[in-house]
């Protein structure tokens, strides 16, 4: 009875083993710990449409990229997987970047012949412009002919505004079909540069300062950007933030962190003009003796300007450079000074490529 017992406990087993073996396996893939380049990177895949007749080794035009990136990688940004482990995500084309360069050329029948270089790109958020804040991509290209001389180099700015329930990698293949349109364009029309960039292409440092001058006192504005170089466009638009300082003959005021945003225009080559305005917030100390009575409010500043500019700053411009401007403000609080002031400036301030 022992014996017949235990074969069938033996038996029990076995059956129980055979029937759980395959749950086991599943539950051991489900929670199997995955390789450790999918925690630290991740990769968005970016369709580019091309026509699949287009040859582009028909194209006279060679296309050389010498980006520190591979082909097919537009670029590299941080995002966050499984919603919290923030990890760098590749911006994968589904062809190389000098390929679809190539392949607009023939589609819009190029007959240019000589190398393109694409030498920077960069997609990036600018949060700086109030009006155009979003996506923006930056790059440098340059042109040189069959015996190697150069003819034409573009730094290139490219804002796009994302459409309603439109996909990001549909976002980002616009970016790089405008990018390749425009250089088309210019090869084409002859849009040559005969200076090229004479630093190496990337973010510059500008800092600079106005002072400005008040019939009952004086004022400090100051400002810091780190932003792509504008030399090559006709017009553009900046943001960013300043500290404003103010003094009175009966009261003084400091802002921190106002964002002003200014709208440039090239007249020429050495001179360019300036329009910004902006919305100010901070506090107010008064001079005792000239109020019998002041309300809490009147604590706070809450200002709004604008200016106007003349600035000479030559294209490719390093170091110092300053211009003559007007001032106008209007001041919600205090309420108890002057509310609408006018002023002259002088600006100085510091490019460094």
């Amino acid at each position: 009875m022992n014996t017949m017992t235990n074969k069938l406990i033996k038996t029990s087993i076995l059956l129980l083993l055979f029937v759980l073996a395959p749950t086991d396996q599943l539950w051991a893939q489900k929670f199997k710990i995955p390789p450790i380049e999918t925690f630290i990177s991740d990769t968005l895949e970016i369709e580019v449409p091309i026509d699949s007749l287009i040859d582009w080794n028909q194209s006279t035009l060679k296309v050389i990229d010498s980006r520190n990136l591979e082909s097919q990688i537009l670029g590299i940004r941080q995002t966050k997987k499984f919603k919290y482990i923030p990890v760098d995500q590749y911006l994968a084309l589904n062809q190389s970047l000098a390929d679809l360069f190539q392949a607009q050329f023939v589609s819009d029948s190029l007959q240019v012949s000589g190398i393109l270089h694409i030498s920077n790109l960069v997609l990036w958020w600018d949060g700086s412009p109030v009006v155009d804040k979003g996506l923006c991509l930056n790059a440098y290209t340059s042109f040189h002919d069959t015996s190697g001389n150069p003819v034409s180099d573009w730094v290139w700015e490219i804002r796009l505004k994302k459409e309603k329930k439109e996909e990001e990698a549909a976002y980002l293949s616009r970016f790089v079909q405008e990018l390749t349109r425009q250089q088309s364009v210019a090869i084409s029309n002859g849009e040559f540069n005969p200076e090229f960039y004479p630093h190496l292409f990337r973010r510059q440092l500008m800092t600079w300062s106005e002072f400005i001058f008040f019939k009952d006192g004086y004022g400090l504005n100051v400002h810091f950007t780190l932003d792509f170089p504008p030399d090559q466009k006709s017009d553009w638009k900046r943001g960013s933030p300043g500290l404003f300082y103010r003094k009175s003959d009966i009261h003084e005021s400091i802002a921190i962190g106002g964002k002003d945003q200014q709208w440039y225009r090239r007249l020429n080559p050495n001179w360019i003009t300036q329009a910004s305005g902006t919305f100010r917030f901070g506090f107010n100390n008064f001079e005792e003796g000239h109020f019998d009575h002041l309300e809490y409010q009147n604590l706070l500043y809450l200002n709004i300007s604008g200016q106007a500019s003349l600035e000479f700053r030559p294209t490719y411009h390093k170091g110092v450079y300053g211009g003559l401007g007007i001032y106008t403000g209007y001041n919600i609080l205090p309420d108890v000074i002057p509310q609408t002031e006018l002023g002259g400036f002088i600006r100085l301030g510091v490019l460094l490529p």
